[in-house]
């Protein structure tokens, strides 16, 4: 079988996707936004949510996808997408993902049983990032240069990564670049929406993606926890002797291990803390 490949002829030059969402009317996709309505391999509908085409009021799901870049008057980082994966509804967001819980137009649910999840990280900190997302009907096989990040009823979701531009998104102290001063303003992940920056929580602004919402995330990953987290550190009782008057806790007395040789002592209670190590690091 011959390997899918995918191109254009007088493509413009690929810049990566700052911002993603999902709506329930492909006409009402956020200024800035381009919805994936076609699949790549048989040109059928990429609908996510497929009732059936015979269905009264029939629900539907389009994956949009932005790269412009958010005029802000506060010089924050453009930020990029550089993962996307699916995940069933009943298991965790990984770590440092967001998940996109409802659409952008309308604030249904946005997938049945499943969440499309996404990692958005600074332009200035990373090199390459997703530049293209394509969803195949037919074809199980992922394409040459093209990861999977899963299915969505029967629907695979790729997406491609690419290096990214060395003037993208970069700042200088004069001017910002051509493509910068071109873009227009676009509101993150659920634009349009109004920011609820008063309300909230902190921890969802994990990732630092300006615009974002608490629309826009479920289970966003908490701060790193350490297995020792929240672990007292204290002496075991057994070792410790409370003969004194007043009651207090002493160490045992250690004279009894002066008369030994310190090699001696070292090879017999020597202990490497590499189990330590590896829990702290």
């Amino acid at each position: 079988m011959t390997e899918l490949e995918f191109s254009a002829d007088n493509v413009t030059p690929a810049v990566p996707i700052t911002a993603m969402c999902i709506v329930a009317d492909k006409s009402k996709a956020p200024r800035g936004f381009v919805p994936i309505v076609k699949c790549q391999d048989d040109q059928g509908e990429a609908d996510l949510w497929r009732d059936g085409f015979f269905t009264i009021n029939r629900q539907v799901r389009y994956i949009c996808t932005s790269t412009e870049i958010p005029d802000s008057n506060i010089k924050t980082p453009v930020q990029v997408i550089t993962n996307l994966i699916i995940v069933r509804e009943s298991d965790p967001i990984p770590h440092g993902y967001v998940a996109i819980d409802y659409t952008a137009d309308s604030r249904e649910k946005s997938l049945r049983k499943k969440y499309v999840c996404i990692r958005t990280e600074p332009r200035d900190r990373v090199v390459d990032a997703i530049g293209e997302i394509i969803i195949l009907g037919k074809t199980k096989k992922v394409p040459r240069d093209y990861t999977s990040a899963g299915d969505i009823d029967s629907l695979l979701i790729c997406y491609k990564v690419i290096p990214i531009p060395q003037t993208y998104g970069i700042q200088t102290s004069n001017s910002t670049s051509n493509l910068e001063t071109q873009q227009q303003s676009i509101g993150g992940l659920y634009p349009g929406l109004p920011s609820l920056s008063s309300s909230t929580p902190a921890n969802l602004d994990v990732t630092g993606a300006s615009g974002s919402t608490a629309f826009t995330m479920k289970n966003v990953g908490a701060p790193r926890v350490k297995a020792i987290d929240g672990i007292d550190f204290k002496v075991n009782p057994m070792f410790v002797r409370t003969d004194s008057s007043d009651g207090s806790s002493k160490l045992p007395d250690l004279s009894q291990f002066t008369h030994l040789d310190q090699n001696r002592l070292e090879d017999k209670y020597n202990y490497s803390f590499a189990t330590e190590h590896s829990v702290l690091s």
